[in-house]
């Protein structure tokens, strides 16, 4: 379950599966911030708009104080919509070209942005790893996050059942048709549970995809169990997130947040 909670004027969610003393983690929305239209008001990047720098700094360190996770260590990778993930120990670390990470290092802050894909942090409590995913629909039909998965599985010899998962706003199947080529891309990355992801549309060639379920259903197939998935559409809920759909590409970008204690 998720609760929406506000502190300082932020509003943000946590989701009831990562509740631990030994981690801190959120979802951000576009609430409680200084950045201005069209990034109203507390955009967490830029979007590439770098007169919005000051501002989404200044967020940042805004989320941090609220979180009590230490600004100077946050790392943000550049997002480029692969299935490249990284395992990090410092926030030096080369996170170029990068759509996950992952790491064991306590007090390291990380921090993904999202506007319309598939935020999911993951969490093994026992060994104490953390990672944060964005699956836009490229990283989803490739993967991504069950090859995260298997870096906790093969790197940190964490069992895929003991493995905590929740899945963030990001957009709806309501507002997401696709291609028919990007439609089968997205089928072959599961291997059931396609009446609920996909909804042929009538009198189009377009196929509407619902990316979170479908990421759930990749999760489960690598082998977890344990996931908790928001239902909010970002497209719907627009005064509440950042949607890049809605906003015709012109807008914020929300956050995924995870720091080990």
């Amino acid at each position: 379950m998720f609760l929406l909670r506000e502190k300082s004027n932020v509003k943000y969610l946590q989701s009831s599966i990562l509740a631990s003393e030994n981690l801190v983690h959120a979802f951000t929305t576009r609430i409680g911030g200084s950045t201005p239209a069209p990034m109203d008001t507390f955009s967490l990047g830029t979007a590439g708009m770098t007169e919005f720098q000051e501002y989404v700094s200044n967020n940042r360190r805004k989320i941090c104080e609220v979180l009590k996770v230490d600004f100077n260590k946050i790392v943000n990778p550049e997002q480029k919509h692969t299935d490249n993930i990284k395992i990090v120990k410092t926030s030096f670390d080369d996170v170029s070209n990068t759509d996950g990470v992952i790491t064991f290092e306590r007090e390291l802050v990380l921090l993904l942005l999202f506007a319309d894909c598939t935020p999911i942090i993951l969490y093994a409590p026992k060994e104490h790893i953390v990672g944060v995913i964005h699956a836009g629909w490229r990283g989803t039909a490739k993967k991504i996050a069950c090859k995260a998965i298997s870096i906790f599985k093969e790197e940190f010899n964490v069992s895929p059942d003991t493995i905590k998962a929740a899945i963030g706003p990001a957009i709806g199947q309501c507002c997401y048709p696709v291609s028919e080529e990007t439609y089968f891309e997205l089928k072959n990355s599961v291997s059931s549970g396609y009446d609920n992801i996909f909804k042929i549309t009538d009198n189009t060639d377009k196929v509407k995809v619902d990316l979170k379920l479908l990421n759930q259903q990749q999760l489960i197939e690598a082998g977890v169990s344990d996931i908790d998935v928001l239902n909010d559409c970002t497209s719907c809920k627009n005064s509440l997130y950042y949607s890049y759909r809605a906003n015709n590409g012109v807008t914020g970008r929300h956050a995924a947040i995870a720091s080990l204690r």
